[in-house]
């Protein structure tokens, strides 16, 4: 099965929208969303902290604005230029294996590039006793990136599809260029016939659907 991520959402990021007014109304800044997993492991101690910073943070709604952990561990952001427009969605801590070594799941929603210059300066904070793994998608930006410390993210490629008969807008990682072949061989009921990975991929890229909304576009993750 693909991990699925989502798409096209509007990022504010509450310091631009405080500062960006034109008589009594706000402004609104809108830019393409990068969604980034994290996975981030390390000393119990670093990444507890990491942990409580967020939950601290949370307004209830499993949302946590990135500007509040940067002032959580004093970090001005403004003046060193960092990025913090977006948010936190989803996190969670994981001590089943080993309780010693906990694992920290943070998903983000960001605008246009993932902030992870932030959650390097927060682990030299915590005497650089984190392993920050992420892997970071803006499919306006062309933007399929992982950086794993581990092995958590060994998918090679990423799919961007809408329309019938596919899912609505959204991005799926699979292991494999041809695992998301045959993922469109599947839906379009397509017979391979034999046919290599370059010649499936220049075909998915050529396809002219009945519907013009319609696309199912693959592209290869970046590994740093």
């Amino acid at each position: 099965m693909p991990n699925t991520f989502c798409c096209n959402k509007i990022v504010e990021h509450p310091e631009v929208e405080r500062n960006s007014t034109k008589g009594n109304k706000k402004l609104r800044i809108m830019a393409n969303i990068c969604d980034c997993t994290y996975k981030i492991t390390g000393s119990r101690e670093a990444v507890l902290n990491l942990y409580n910073a967020i939950k601290e943070n949370d307004d209830n709604q499993s949302k946590v604005s990135l500007y509040k952990l940067a002032e959580h561990y004093c970090i001005d952001y403004e003046k060193r230029k960092i990025s913090v427009r977006g948010s936190i969605y989803f996190y969670e801590l994981d001590e089943s294996d080993n309780p010693e070594c906990p694992v920290l799941t943070i998903e983000t929603e960001t605008a246009w590039t993932a902030c992870t210059l932030l959650f390097n300066i927060i682990n030299l904070k915590l005497n650089d006793e984190l392993s920050i793994s992420y892997r970071e998608i803006e499919v306006g930006c062309s933007i399929f990136c992982t950086h794993d410390e581990g092995e958590w993210f060994p998918e090679q490629a990423i799919v961007s599809s809408s329309g019938e008969p596919f899912d609505d807008v959204c991005e799926d990682a699979y292991m494999t260029f041809d695992d998301a072949i045959n993922e469109w061989c599947e839906k379009m009921k397509f017979n391979r016939d034999g046919r290599s990975t370059d010649e499936m991929l220049e075909l998915i890229d050529e396809y002219e659907y009945d519907d013009m909304d319609t696309y199912f576009n693959i592209y290869a993750i970046t590994f740093e």
